[in-house]
């Protein structure tokens, strides 16, 4: 597998506050480079990357390379695992000093290089298992989400990926590349990205890339409807009362049409209330109304219509029982 080496020219001590220098050599850049504390914390270990140890106090440890597992941890004499994927080397360094500390006065440990075997890409936000994922190979967007599960319920309507670059041509232009500071971030329609209509989407995926899923915008319906809850609005915020009724499965049998009321939130204030006329709408009489995030549409039981049904289904038993018991 290809991968790259960071030679750390380091102190016996690894201090966050000084910058360091270091030579990265990969198989198509074998040139010197350097790098600060600030670029080394943007490094994310993932499985199969290798840490050299320098610690002359502590000779168990001096010189050994640590491996991390497919667990994500490494094991490390006299302490056992510690866990270590997710994190840069500094955080890693800075952990196992810690644990260190249980048995020496004063531990100074620090990393001679790091061999990167790992692709690592963080999946965030509204997927079932977030976390770090492995982009081994040539690893889609709709791999990389598939590996995190893939998305809940109450996933938003577009995914966003932020890559550390400045370079906006590491995107296809039509899932448009935006700059900012020091990364690109591209966005992609999640109805697109699934229905494949929009091919240029599904792009491949590059270790370090950070994939985002925001929640959803909601609105709720309540009250007599046939299956009450909250419903994502959409790429479009588009969603009126007409299609909110709809995605609730229709009115129930005792809906007071006439009565329906819109709450909306207004900031930390009580929410204000708003009558409609869901039978004028059904007649073509007013105008459908488009609903904004948090939105409550309730729909109320209608008194007359519970009493008006039940007296109808008492007279039906009493016309039954009168006509079995005319048979007997």
């Amino acid at each position: 597998m290809a991968f790259s080496r960071i030679s750390l020219f380091l102190s016996v001590l690894l201090v966050p506050a000084a910058p360091i220098f270091c030579q990265a050599t990969s198989p198509g850049n074998p040139g010197p480079a350097s790098t600060s504390t600030g670029n080394l914390s943007a490094l994310v270990l993932g499985q199969g990357d290798e840490l050299t140890m320098a610690a002359p106090d502590i000779e168990e440890l001096d010189k050994r390379v640590l491996r991390v597992q497919t667990d994500g941890t490494v094991s490390v004499p006299m302490i056992g695992a510690i866990k270590a994927a997710g994190l840069s080397p500094i955080e890693f360094q800075n952990k196992l000093t810690e644990a260190l500390k249980t048995q020496f006065r004063d531990p100074q440990v620090a990393f001679t290089s790091i061999d990167v075997h790992s692709k690592p890409v963080s999946v965030l936000g509204a997927v079932n298992k977030p976390g770090i994922q492995q982009a081994d190979g040539r690893k889609t967007l709709l791999e990389m989400l598939s590996l995190a599960g893939g998305l809940e319920k109450d996933a938003g309507p577009v995914v966003r990926v932020a890559r550390a670059t400045t370079d906006a041509s590491t995107f296809p232009s039509s899932v448009r590349p935006a700059l900012s500071g020091d990364h690109v971030t591209a966005e992609v329609s999640v109805a697109t990205l699934f229905d494949g209509t929009n091919p240029d989407g599904n792009f491949i995926v590059q270790p370090g890339d950070v994939i985002t899923v925001p929640k959803g915008k909601l609105v709720y319906v309540m009250g007599d409807v046939k299956k009450s809850g909250g419903f994502i609005i959409g790429e479009t915020d588009n969603l009126t009362v007409l299609k909110a009724l709809s995605l609730a499965e229709g009115l129930g049998p005792y809906a007071d049409m006439s009565h329906t009321r819109i709450l909306r939130a207004t900031g930390n204030g009580p929410r204000i209330e708003q009558q409609f006329d869901v039978k004028k709408l059904l007649a073509g009489k007013t105008e459908d109304v488009r609903l904004q995030a948090d939105d409550i549409l309730f729909v109320p039981s209608s008194t007359a219509k519970k009493i008006t049904a039940r007296t109808a289904e008492a007279a039906v038993q009493a016309a039954v029982g009168i006509a079995v018991w005319g048979r007997r």
